[in-house]
């Protein structure tokens, strides 16, 4: 008897051990690892992951069968299954939670047959639940007593988007076969197979012009790409010339014409340092510590080519999507077969190049965090760019950060980590201090440019004479930078016109109704948005507190300036890039390559334009509003202020321009701003991991977050007080030394109607702390609240 071990693919730490089913005969030649299955728990039906199987097990009539095969093939591979129970293990939740992190989005749409209960008539579930259960009463008494309808005969009762919210709470499953997607056309071509022009052509052009032409046009081109061909000549008439064996499809793989610059000392030196190990096959991490404009890109280049030469594969990760288009053009005219991952690709792309990737026909991913899984063979290299990034770590469950799982996914495939910044987080250059990593130093900028020019604005000054955000000194750069043909970026971190609506009479504040933040203006749609649920309403012309209609717009966004530089320079080319705009399809790859076009002058944005962009033709840089990212009650506030001021300033003088920095501050003697201005990353590490020991931060200690989050708010305190008993209880029995800090109301006490309360527990002892958030999650049972657990978060907001 043939049997399958399965993982059921439920939130659930209690469902990490599998289940043997046994295997119908019908079933032998579908099942594989990694394939997702229907099966039988109790008296629900439910998922699950195939994770083993066994041919030799005796004949055993209590094992239930296998319902339903519902993948067509594996979605995840041994290696991957055991990055994901790493994954479990570390970021403290169920497996399965961890497995559709790593699953494509694409590959998690339903072909849906039917619906089935997943909850029985009998049972009590959550209240919310319940209440579901009490609105659909007349649905479920006629799902419970036929235990199967058809998805068709479901929507006569219920919308789609109904169904979709029962099943997402766990009250029905549509079940059926996965569905992939059609693959995308982009990136393959047709060409010329068996093809005789002098004894083929002339029967062609008797019986089948249509066929003849798309011949001629194969002829005179070598290779056309599907989706221009599809478009001009029938579908029926391209499949009579594929089943005549004239024309095949192929992967367009491009074409290497770039030629590699000369290396200068410093880039040569840590070249060879990962070729070496790349050669050797020896596991090691490296630390590409380099100014601004230094070449560590060219060094990414190098490495990776070294590893794809040695028959190895490689990662490449970036923070955000406009650096994914940037770098795409520079590997893509060195490397062939390269894949590009992100979410702005359609499910079609994603899809095709997932196969791609997995079937071995790809050298090299670039993507965002979640490219870290992408199921590569023989993976020999991962490269993290601008390491410091927040973006890199996940906001849901599993809360991984993607430099943690490329460390683990190194060491599991004996590959090199290379990691890469001019201002690398404060954890990982301690750790290249203590030789858990090799640090590579990038001192000088290549083609012997030279560092940019920095000056502090005092803006005490400027603000007495003005109203405006932009100092007359800025004004007067930006005017010698456009009379010399030059660019400029003018960097500012808050989106919007302007982020606080005041109430000059009794100081209320405009307020989000589900979240405890100001609601921010935005000028171009003229109307007041929460940049945390979205959540938006008409600008109010009287305070909602004591009635009175003097209300101003305090503070500065990039609208703001936007209008303020339109007006100051009429006769300018002026872009702004940020989240807003960039929503729409293509605009933001518009105006990157526009700007490096140079046909805009002055480029307005937030830290889309802060990091990782080199624009040769750009030498001065206005950091806007330095103070805004200072005032934030969060220990690693610093950390992150100094890295933006130190990036944004880095996009000057890049090339043959000098470049100009200008940072606007009401607190022009803050350490902070003093050595970024300096561009003294050293020092301020210096100081920064001074500060930490004191306070018992990482990377001295390592940190465990509670969140309770509650739509009732005496609920959440409730419940964070009762977590805070049981922690009390376990730091009785502990040697360990342990520190709770709270409980205490987050920062942000409210996001989306949700009453948010933490607790942190730092510990040096990094087991003690999983061990301690195990026995939490195994304890906890919150039916009106929520468990959130995050170790060492990058932020406590």
């Amino acid at each position: 008897m043939n049997t399958a071990d399965v993982l059921i693919n439920l939130p659930n730490k209690n469902f990490d051990n599998s289940y043997k089913y046994q295997v119908p005969e019908q079933m032998k030649d579908q099942i594989a690892f990694g394939k997702r299955v229907l099966v039988e728990l109790g008296r629900k039906k439910v998922e699950g992951f195939i994770i083993a199987m066994d041919k030799q097990e005796p004949a055993n009539e209590e094992l239930k069968p296998l319902i339903r095969v519902l993948d067509s093939e594996p979605v995840f591979d041994h290696s991957l299954y055991e990055l994901a129970c790493w994954l479990a293990e570390n970021c403290i939740c169920p497996v399965a939670s961890a497995i559709n992190a790593m699953i494509p989005r694409t590959l998690v749409h339903k072909r849906a047959v039917s619906i089935i209960p997943y909850i029985n008539k009998d049972e009590t579930g959550s209240t919310f639940q319940q209440q579901l259960l009490h609105t659909h009463a007349s649905f479920f008494n006629m799902l419970w007593e036929q235990g199967e309808i058809t998805l068709y005969e479901a929507r006569k009762h219920l919308h789609s988007d109904i169904l979709q919210d029962l099943e997402y709470n766990g009250l029905i499953n549509i079940s059926g076969s996965y569905a992939g997607y059609r693959e995308s056309k982009a990136g393959y071509c047709y060409k010329i197979k068996e093809f005789d022009p002098l004894q083929d052509m002339p029967a062609l052009m008797k019986k089948a012009a249509r066929q003849a032409m798309a011949m001629e046009m194969l002829i005179q081109n070598g290779k056309l790409k599907m989706e221009y061909l599809d478009k001009l000549i029938p579908s029926s008439s391209i499949k009579a010339l594929i089943k005549k064996n004239y024309i095949e499809i192929v992967r367009d793989t491009g074409e290497s014409f770039a030629l590699a610059p000369q290396l200068n000392r410093e880039q040569q030196i840590a070249f060879e340092a990962i070729a070496q190990s790349l050669t050797d096959r020896s596991r090691q991490d490296f630390l590409l510590y380099g100014v601004t404009g230094s070449g560590k890109t060219e060094v990414y280049l190098r490495a990776a080519e070294k590893a794809i030469q040695l028959g190895k594969t490689a990662i490449v990760l970036v923070p955000e999507i406009a650096l994914t288009r940037h770098l795409v053009e520079v590997f893509s005219s060195r490397i062939k077969n390269l894949a590009v991952l992100h979410s702005k690709m359609s499910a079609g792309e994603r899809y095709t190049k997932w196969k791609q990737i997995r079937q071995g026909e790809i050298n090299l991913v670039l993507g965002t965090r979640s490219a870290i899984f992408a199921p590569l063979p023989s993976l020999g290299l991962i490269i993290i760019d601008e390491e410091q990034e927040p973006s890199y770590k996940q906001d849901e469950t599993p809360k991984y950060h993607a430099l943690n799982v490329a460390r683990q996914r190194a060491q599991m495939e004996s590959a090199v980590l290379l990691i890469g910044s001019a201002t690398p987080s404060v954890d990982s250059f301690y750790n290249a201090q203590k030789q858990k990593s090799t640090i590579l130093y990038l001192k000088k900028r290549v083609k012997d440019a030279q560092m940019p020019l920095v000056e502090i604005e005092r803006m005490k000054y400027s603000a007495a004479n003005s109203t405006r955000s932009i100092s007359p000194k800025l004004q007067q750069k930006l005017h010698e930078c456009m009379n010399r043909g030059e660019q400029s970026i003018l960097f500012i971190n808050r989106r919007g016109f302007a982020p606080m609506t005041l109430c000059t009479e009794c100081g209320k504040i405009a307020a989000c109704p589900v979240c405890s933040v100001g609601m921010t203006y935005h000028r171009d749609i003229d109307r007041n948005v929460c940049h945390y649920c979205n959540f938006q309403s008409k600008v109010p012309s009287h305070c909602s507190g004591c009635g009175s209609s003097h209300l101003k717009q305090i503070g500065t966004g990039t609208q703001r300036v936007e209008t303020e530089i339109k007006s100051l320079f009429p006769d300018a080319r002026i872009e702004r890039l940020d989240l807003d705009n960039s929503r729409k399809s293509g605009v933001q790859k518009d105006i990157l390559s526009r700007m490096k076009r140079q046909e805009i002058d002055i480029l307005i944005g937030t830290q889309m334009v802060a990091k990782g962009l080199d624009f040769p033709s750009v030498s001065l840089v206005g950091i806007v509003d330095a103070d805004s990212m200072l005032n934030i009650p969060d220990f690693r506030a610093g950390e992150r202020c100094f890295q933006l001021l130190v990036q944004a300033a880095g996009r000057a003088g890049r090339a043959n321009y000098p470049g100009e920095v200008i940072i606007q501050t009401y607190n022009p003697l803050h350490p902070i701003i003093q050595m970024a201005a300096r561009q003294d990353y050293i020092g301020f590490y210096r100081e920064e991991i001074r500060q930490r020991k004191i306070l018992k931060y990482p990377p001295f200690t390592q940190i465990l977050r509670l969140l309770i989050s509650s739509e009732r708010e005496e609920t959440a305190q409730e419940m964070v007080m009762k977590l805070a008993e049981q922690i009390e209880q376990i730091i009785d029995a502990s040697e360990e030394e342990l520190e709770i800090l709270g409980p205490a109301p987050c920062p942000i006490y409210k996001i989306r109607n949700r009453y948010r309360w933490q607790l942190l527990i730092k510990c040096e002892n990094m087991l003690l702390l999983k061990s301690i958030g195990r026995y939490i999650m195994s304890k906890a049972s919150y039916k009106l609240a929520k468990l959130e657990m995050d170790i060492n978060p990058l932020t406590t907001m």
